[in-house]
């Protein structure tokens, strides 16, 4: 106690030092315990002087903080205390230090950091370091009325710390300090080097506890949060449940989540066997966001902001999600949205039995944590997505955006009750009263203009043959040439008058038996042959080993306006979408082929109406027009000249779409509908009814219906098109004949103008126009 008898004998020189008593009567009280300037070993001789100790610790212990404070005078370097807050001595004994304490030390050794302290205590006074602990001492002490967890930062002041040395100290080089300094809880290497018998500590230390029980523990549960599986794993829950029950002081309160998707309308819980809503009856079970209207979440969801409930039965607003909370025995809540990019994916739940634990005030505590919880749900969501896209991958290839919702839906449904053990598989995908839009562009006589191409191939490349064999004769004179000479003309003479079935693989499997292996014995035992022969070669196509000239030709112009369409398609298309979301396929062969369906039940949150129809089917009229001026434009790029003609089908009525899980498409779903799909197949092989002249032609389009209603609707849009010179010429009405399973349908044909100029018409298309139209 030396240090502080002379700390309080300087200042009563200079009376700086205020207290209760007189200076010379303190200095008889100090006086009259000769026995405290001196080491004292048994701490029972200051129980002899409380009085002079309680007056000379006040200048440690300041009176008006000594009932909020948590401080203690100790031994130094020891778990000994001789003086203590009242605070202080709520948590910790001073004779001894708890075993249920931890620190912040390596592997928890508090022995060890005592030495490593002391050491460096010494180093500073006889080395002439200046070293300090940079990392705070942190203690973590459980409640002995919770048992919940209490951190507290140890702060030691050494002010009133001495220490001697019997002798001199012991010399230390640098390096040796450098190398103690590297390893600092390696006990063994620290009293190699500075022996604990050489020295004596003095005096006594001030340890000052604050409490960081909030600070650490949201910083550890950020730390947990950023692991993968932070919001999955059972042990992570007990964790970070136990942290927030300490940052609230509440030993029975809980703490639930949920994942919310709301693209996909889905509340889930992935499969987290703690992680559990207070709403969700099982872990892996999903709920849809409509189960919530009214309730507490719901109002969090708006708000995107906690919302509080201090005592639940004095809520005016109960529904079921407040009564079910009720039964649950959680009196007090907060519900508190997890939002990520203007976006509530998750809610983060605490509740407790006891009304008015959770308010206002400590929920405040927990807005610093929701971003991390934010980001673990963001994690996990995108994780879950991943997982269900693949389980729809298993049965399905890629998915139409507009649809993709519902697919995800059932993917949910499947992931759900694989999870349980379930064996499952992707349930049917039907969209009820949805409208069907069709379109085809088709190249003019493709199988005609395909077979001529390969005709005049052939004979060509036969005719090339004829010429080298006759060459060869000049040089040669073998009578299998003269046989191979014969069959060339006799192949020939077969393909002029047409091609059959068989007679390409027929002429392909001569030149490729007969014709190539004889060319080729010629080639390298014939000099003089081999320019001829190369020559011949060079004419023919490595890959196919064939003259493939006017076959090339018609391919790439069929190619182009396949591209040319396909690409316009989708340009246009991508506005169609955002004058109302709907499904779109389109197959290219001997052109393309495209069908929308168009309805309420394909999209969510968004209400159809007859306008979008009528808005579609103009925009199919227009877009038609306009697939036929760019390939007009075409034309002159092309190789081979070729043609497009262009059919649309009127579906009147609404029918129903199910995704046919072994064709990987939708189709039409129910057996009336089934006469759509047979019309679409066979329309464009459709003829005038008592003529032998197509349906579709060159440069026109013909619009295929059944009812009058419909042909009424569609003159209405021919007129418009042609007042602004998209469509030209006579408008014809016609009958067809009747088609296998298809009889009664009509049709109107009418001439695209060629020369018309694209006009842009916006995003918003054509509401006018058709309300004008209407009008």
């Amino acid at each position: 106690m030396a240090s502080l008898i002379n700390y309080w004998e300087a200042n009563l020189k200079t009376n700086t030092l205020f207290s209760g008593y007189p200076a010379d009567e303190i200095r008889r009280m100090i006086d009259s315990a000769p026995e405290l300037r001196n080491p004292v070993y048994d701490l029972g001789e200051l129980d002899k002087h409380k009085k002079l100790m309680g007056l000379l610790m006040s200048a440690v212990f300041p009176p008006a903080m000594i009932e909020s404070e948590l401080s203690a005078a100790i031994v130094p370097f020891s778990f000994q205390g001789i003086f203590a807050t009242p605070g202080y001595h709520k948590i910790m004994p001073l004779d001894h230090i708890r075993e249920d304490v931890t620190v912040n030390f390596a592997d928890d050794n508090i022995i060890a950091g005592k030495i490593m302290m002391a050491c460096i205590f010494i180093l500073n006074k006889f080395y002439g370091t200046n070293l300090s602990m940079d990392r705070p001492m942190l203690a973590s002490v459980p409640d002995e009325e919770t048992g919940l967890k209490q951190i507290f930062k140890v702060n030691l002041n050494t002010q009133f710390v001495d220490v001697v040395c019997n002798g001199e100290p012991d010399p230390i080089d640098k390096k040796v300090i450098r190398e103690l300094l590297d390893d600092l809880y390696n006990t063994e290497l620290w009293l190699k080097y500075i022996k604990p018998e050489k020295y004596q500590f003095q005096g006594f230390g001030i340890i000052k506890l604050v409490d960081v029980t909030v600070e650490e523990m949201l910083s550890s549960i950020k730390y947990d949060l950023l692991k993968k599986d932070a919001v999955t794993c059972a042990e992570s829950f007990q964790s970070i449940q136990e942290k927030i029950r300490s940052i609230f002081r509440l030993p029975e309160m809980k703490m639930g989540l949920s994942y919310i998707d709301p693209y996909n309308n889905v509340i889930s819980n992935y499969g987290a066997s703690d992680w559990s809503s207070f709403m969700m009856p099982n872990s892996d079970e999903t709920l849809t966001c409509e189960c919530f209207e009214g309730s507490v979440y719901e109002e969090a969801y708006q708000k995107m902001r906690p919302v509080i409930i201090e005592d639940l039965r004095e809520y005016e607003n109960k529904g079921t999600i407040e009564r079910a909370l009720l039964k649950k025995g959680i009196k007090s809540i907060v519900v508190a949205p997890l939002v990520h990019d203007k976006e509530v994916i998750g809610m983060l739940e605490l509740g407790a039995p006891i009304p008015g634990k959770l308010n206002p005030m400590n929920a405040a505590q927990v807005e610093n944590v929701l971003p991390m919880f934010t980001a673990a749900v963001k994690r996990v969501l995108g994780e879950m997505q991943t997982e269900v896209r693949a389980l729809i991958q298993e049965e399905c290839t890629a998915i139409h955006p507009t649809v993709e919702w519902r697919f995800m839906e059932e993917g949910y449904e499947l992931m759900s009750m694989r999870r349980k053990g379930i064996k499952a598989e992707l349930g049917d995908i039907i969209f009820p009263e949805v409208y069907p839009i069709y379109g085809l562009s088709d190249i003019r006589n493709s199988s005609l203009e395909r077979a001529k191409a390969i005709q005049q191939d052939l004979k060509n490349n036969l005719k090339q043959v004829k010429k080298v064999i006759s060459t060869i004769l000049e040089y040669k004179n073998m009578p299998i040439l003269d046989e191979i000479n014969y069959r060339v003309d006799l192949e020939i003479k077969k393909i002029s008058r047409g091609l059959d079935s068989g007679d390409e693989s027929s002429v392909l499997e001569f030149l490729r038996n007969e014709v190539v292996p004889t060319f080729s014995y010629f080639k390298e035992s014939e000099e003089l042959l081999r320019p001829v022969i190369e020559d011949y070669e060079k004419l023919i196509d490595p890959k196919l080993g064939v003259i493939y000239d006017k076959r090339k030709d018609f391919e790439e112009s069929l190619t182009k306006i396949n591209e040319t369409i396909s690409m316009y398609l989708d340009q246009v298309e991508q506005h169609a979408q955002e004058m109302f979301p709907h499904y779109f396929e389109k197959y290219k062969t001997d052109g393309v082929e495209y069908n929308i369906y168009l309805g309420e039940s394909l999209v969510r949150n968004k209400k159809f109406s007859k306008i979008y129809l009528r808005n579609f089917r103009l925009w199919q009229l227009l877009t038609q027009c306009e697939i036929a001026v760019n390939i007009e434009k075409l034309k002159p790029e092309l190789p081979k000249e070729l043609d497009i003609t262009q059919l649309i089908l009127v579906h009147g009525e609404p029918l129903s779409i199910k995704f046919r899980k072994d064709e990987k498409h939708f189709d039409v779903d129910g057996a009336y509908n089934i006469r759509y799909e047979i019309v679409k197949k066979r329309i464009d092989k459709a003829y005038i009814k008592g003529s032998s002249e197509r349906l579709t032609q060159p440069g026109k389009i013909a619009i295929v219906y059944t009812q009058q209603k419909e042909a009424e609707e569609y003159m209405r849009y021919i007129e418009y098109l042609r007042s602004i010179e998209y469509l030209t010429g006579e408008v014809e009405h016609l009958e067809l004949e009747e088609l296998q399973g298809a009889n009664g349908l009509k049709a109107i044909r009418v001439m695209v103008n060629l020369k018309s100029q694209v006009k842009d018409f916006g995003n918003e298309l054509l509401k006018d126009v058709i309300a004008a139209i209407n009008a």
